[in-house]
């Protein structure tokens, strides 16, 4: 009798523990759980007051047949590049070139006489018509380049993957580099999370790169000494937001920067001192997480940004 108490007192301890799994267990299901009281949500973040926007999207053109990979607006033309194509087309979106070229084009800048575009490790100088005039030599290893920028006879080379800057002359030899760094307390040198490195120069001739691990714009002399910069880390719509932002820039005649940021996707104008002075596009307008757009603007500061997410050229005019 003793011992069928004893065994009666054990099957209800186990059985009791067994509930308390499957309760546990059901409990935890996706389709059980309540809200969670910590999760991260950015949703208060995506509406923009429409006061702030001073853009609006006039037109947009679709590029089809290939996967675009990067913009340059110049002389009146598109300069589009993506994988295993060259293609320019006028601003009403007629093609006037299309060419094949050897492998995925990350950036493409045309400075009025020669075209060129950064590959994943090199960079290959082209005719205005597209007729491929030299391949340069990959600068070492890791490289990942992602973005150019040209003043006179110098031409800068982003290079994510070994986070510096590289300047070669116009024929393809290298003048020197540099990483970001300064004798201040401000030079951490580049910090880069993902291959989200733009460089850009302004009309002035003022070299300018992202410090996406700092959510900063910094100023460089031509050499790569560091002359000052701005940073505004914030989730409000006057700042950068996420790990590496923002991630794609280009420069307006007065040197007001555009700026494009990568998962919550906006498209923001500042000045040179780092103030907001424009929501071009709010994070409504494109794909929820999506990637950020690279944007250039014309000598009439309208804005050109390619969607990558849904393969279009969006065009943004001030109201």
């Amino acid at each position: 009798m003793k011992q069928k108490s004893i065994s009666l007192i054990v099957g209800v301890i186990v059985l009791a523990i067994l509930t308390v799994f499957v309760i546990d267990f059901v409990s935890k299901r996706p389709d059980k759980l309540g809200d969670n009281p910590y999760a991260y949500s950015v949703d208060e973040y995506k509406k923009v007051d429409p006061e702030l926007i001073h853009y609006k999207e006039t037109r947009n053109i679709p590029v089809t047949g290939y996967t675009p990979g990067a913009i340059d607006v110049m002389d009146g033309n598109i300069w589009l590049c993506g994988e295993n194509t060259l293609q320019v087309i006028d601003m009403n979106g007629i093609q006037k070139v299309r060419k094949s070229i050897e492998g995925k084009g990350i950036a493409i800048l045309f400075n009025g006489e020669s075209l060129f575009i950064a590959f994943e490790d090199h960079i290959s100088r082209y005719s205005p018509q597209g007729d491929l005039i030299k391949k340069w030599e990959t600068p070492g290893l890791n490289c990942v380049f992602t973005s150019l920028a040209v003043k006179d006879n110098t031409l800068y080379v982003a290079d994510a993957g070994n986070r510096r800057v590289i300047r070669y002359d116009l024929e393809g030899n290298i003048l020197g580099e540099f990483e970001g760094k300064a004798e201040s307390a401000a030079g951490h040198g580049f910090i880069i999370p993902s291959p989200n490195f733009d460089i850009v120069v302004n009309e002035f001739g003022e070299l300018w790169a992202v410090n996406p691990g700092k959510l900063a714009i910094e100023n460089y002399s031509d050499i790569g000494e560091m002359r000052g910069f701005w940073q505004n880390s914030s989730m409000n719509i006057e700042g950068f937001t996420g790990c590496c932002n923002p991630a794609e820039i280009a420069v307006m005649e007065n040197g007001d920067f555009v700026t494009s940021e990568k998962g919550l996707v906006r498209i923001k104008v500042y000045d040179s001192s780092g103030k907001l002075k424009s929501v071009v596009a709010p994070p409504e307008k494109f794909n929820e997480e999506g990637e950020a757009p690279e944007v250039a603007v014309d000598k009439s500061d309208v804005i050109y940004a390619l969607d990558f997410d849904r393969s279009l050229i969006r065009i943004y005019e001030k109201i």
